[in-house]
């Protein structure tokens, strides 16, 4: 039986004291480590620490240790998980009471993929590789964290969707405005500092920030303010659009080939 957690008052574990790689086992299945820095967050140095791993159906839960001494178990495997699988984690801090209070925690962390390059980037749009029939793509906005779905009857999909411009060009651009629609239409999101650590906030920040989208959406749901909102998704997808020269993309793989 897995115990559950009482959160009443618990603090959050800021993403940037914590990383977690994927490793592949040549002679087994897939694994991770995880490295957390815990100074000064006044925590009880005899709390627990607890890693979940987690995966649409897929749960395990990992013991670390306490506070004062993080140890990592060495069954660290993910059972029958593929490489490609996309698997989430979370951290929390416990007490040792019978009602294992969490006194911290932080949820939603993707892990350093196998085949990624070691970065502090965040990653706003990691992808998973599912059977998706006849269909090439298709974007998850039902789950923990938006992710784009590829279909792993194609092969060399990954790199396609990394390198391709025709790909590039007329995928990404349409999923940036799904994105932001859910977000700020379907949502009525539209404050990124209401929570740093959720996608949503993280993606209004990635819009205002990277892509000098400089105001916000209004928040509300009448008409006219639907109206502003829609008008701002436009805004936004076109900056992202030139951020990154979809149209000489597209001119590229289509035109220029074509002669």
């Amino acid at each position: 039986m897995i115990r559950k957690f009482n959160y009443t008052g618990r603090k959050r574990i800021p993403r940037n004291r914590i990383t977690i790689s994927m490793v592949a086992n040549p002679k087994g299945p897939l694994s991770f480590d995880a490295t957390f820095d815990l100074k000064g967050l006044s925590l009880p140095s005899k709390a627990k620490i607890y890693v979940e791993a987690y995966r649409r159906s897929y749960f395990k839960r990992f013991d670390f240790g306490i506070v004062e001494n993080p140890q990592p178990p060495i069954d660290r495997y993910l059972g029958d998980l593929d490489t490609k699988a996309l698997v989430m984690f979370r951290i929390k801090i416990a007490d040792k009471t019978a009602r294992s209070r969490v006194l911290a925690a932080a949820d939603k962390i993707m892990p350093r993929r196998l085949d990624e390059e070691p970065t502090d980037r965040l990653c706003l749009l990691p992808v998973d590789f599912v059977d998706l029939g006849e269909s090439i793509w298709r974007l998850d906005l039902v789950g923990d964290w938006p992710s784009l779905l590829l279909n792993s009857r194609i092969d060399e999909v990954r790199e396609i969707a990394r390198s391709n411009a025709s790909f590039l060009s007329l995928v990404y651009p349409e999923v940036v405005r799904q994105i932001l629609h859910k977000i700020v239409v379907e949502e009525d999101h539209t404050d990124p500092e209401s929570d740093p650590d959720d996608w949503m906030s993280q993606w209004l920040n990635f819009t205002s920030n990277l892509l000098k989208v400089r105001y916000l959406p209004p928040s509300g749901e009448s008409e006219p303010i639907i109206q502003e909102k829609l008008k701002w998704v436009d805004e936004a997808v076109e900056a992202f659009c030139s951020e990154n020269q979809m149209l000489n993309k597209f001119k590229g793989a289509f035109i220029q080939g074509d002669q």
